[in-house]
């Protein structure tokens, strides 16, 4: 089992000797100590788990969240019926940094391939015979195996984004593949990226300039329900004012998650729906307000609630959130990430020892059971890749939904996905993923 954690306190090294950590879904890793804390990259579940050898802060607000245009959904179940909400959020401007180092070259690093091999793979994402032929001269063998070519700004400029989703998901996968210390196609596969088919809801809104908004356009690239942007060091050189910069970056950190609401037809099922949301000792607690709602209902469309205030104290008071690093934090090999979140799901007072991933994990395989189905609020889910390796853990809500923390990252919001969701996040991490279902013991 690896390390996966960079220091809190050190300032990310340069390019070439970066620790990526182990799964990244955005940003780039910054300059300056607090820069690295806040902007460390998205590391899910900050370990490795070969799963053959198991035996079975107080957050800052992050604002108003804003709806997006996409109709709500209904889900029914024991815990009632759901509306889902598809809302975005983003981080607070005070956590998004305003220096960013010095500008990085573009480098794209391949498993070990001769010049023809080489040529050949470069033509097969659909760049032109010739541009392979120029990026071919280019190569060198890397310290670290393999080859890498240095694309120059025009070439990265001109490829379509069908042959940037071919190239980049390719280069995270080789990413993936050469472990977590390997300091290669960073960009790739800690690309931003955002679950949605609109670049407008992801960049719109006033403030950003329309020239930086052209600006990033042609190097946004779309796969499997989400929108991807990899080359902020190509865009960023053109940007002369740091605010824009800034505002920028908050803007690529926009966050897609769900609003749930819960509706009570009537007090008919009261005692199902507070039996389900009341797990963990919570349903004598839960009940009064439940029957309230439910008196409220007009007859026809049913009393709603929102679901925040039916999950427990932890998970309520980070839920929509974002981490507020404090310098405690400084001392920490790991800020909250998501085996933290999902192992202190019912606890009232978060147990900082699940901080240290080698605990969280006996933890895990300890003090929880497998079950296969009649999932219930507060299962563990399990997210792990074709070889048995754990890339994610989030937390069972009802239906689809999960409750999740996509890594340590201050610019990574507690929130509630579906479970596809999470899986385009990884996508780097497996095409067909195995996710499985724990319970606590004492559930």
């Amino acid at each position: 089992m690896s390390d996966p954690s960079v220091p809190a306190a050190q300032a990310p090294p340069p390019e070439s000797h970066r620790h990526r950590g182990h799964v990244v879904a955005v940003p780039r890793v910054w300059l300056t100590t607090l820069t690295a804390l806040v902007v460390l990259p998205w590391i899910a579940a900050g370990v490795w788990w070969t799963w053959a050898e198991r035996t079975t802060t107080v957050a800052t607000e992050a604002g108003a969240p804003v709806a997006e245009t996409t109709p709500p959904v209904k889900t029914s179940g024991p815990w009632g019926e759901l509306v889902v909400t598809p809302i975005t959020i983003s981080p607070p401007i005070e956590y998004v940094s305003r220096q960013w180092g010095e500008l990085q070259a573009s480098v794209w690093h391949f498993p070990p391939l001769t010049g023809d091999e080489l040529e050949t793979r470069l033509v097969s994402y659909g760049i032109s015979r010739d541009d392979a032929v120029r990026l071919r001269a280019t190569s060198r063998t890397a310290s670290i195996g393999g080859v890498f070519v240095v694309p120059d700004a025009a070439l990265v400029a001109s490829l379509s984004p069908e042959v940037r989703g071919r190239l980049y998901l390719d280069l995270g996968k080789i990413a993936v593949s050469a472990g977590p210390d390997a300091p290669i196609n960073f960009d790739q596969v800690s690309s931003y990226r955002f679950r949605g088919d609109s670049i407008d809801a992801w960049l719109g809104g006033p403030g950003l300039s329309a020239e930086t908004h052209a600006l990033v356009d042609p190097y946004i690239y779309q796969q499997n329900g989400f929108l991807y942007f990899a080359d902020i060091e190509q865009v960023r050189s053109r940007i002369t004012n740091a605010d824009e910069v800034q505002l920028l970056a908050k803007r690529l950190l926009r966050h897609a998650t769900m609003l749930v609401q819960l509706r009570i037809p009537d007090t008919a099922q009261i005692a199902t729906i507070a039996e389900y949301w009341g797990r963990g000792g919570r349903r004598t607690d839960l009940q009064p307000l439940l029957e309230s709602v439910a008196r409220s209902s007009d007859g026809q469309s049913g009393g709603m609630i929102d679901i925040s205030h039916l999950l427990p104290t932890m998970a309520r008071n980070h839920l929509y959130r974002y981490p507020r690093p404090s310098v405690e934090d400084l001392q920490r090999p790991l800020l909250a990430n998501c085996l933290w979140t999902a192992l202190n799901f019912f606890a009232p007072v978060p147990d900082a020892r699940y901080l240290d991933p080698p605990t969280a994990l006996a933890a895990l395989k300890t003090d929880y059971y497998l079950v296969q189905d009649n999932f219930q609020l507060g299962d563990v889910v399990a997210f792990t890749d074709a070889k048995g390796e754990l890339v994610h853990v989030a937390v069972y809500i009802a239906g689809d939904l999960l409750f999740s923390k996509n890594g340590t990252s201050a610019l990574a919001p507690w929130s509630i996905l579906p479970i596809e969701y999470l899986k385009g996040h990884y996508v780097e991490y497996a095409d067909d993923w195995r996710i499985t279902y724990h319970r606590r013991n004492d559930m």
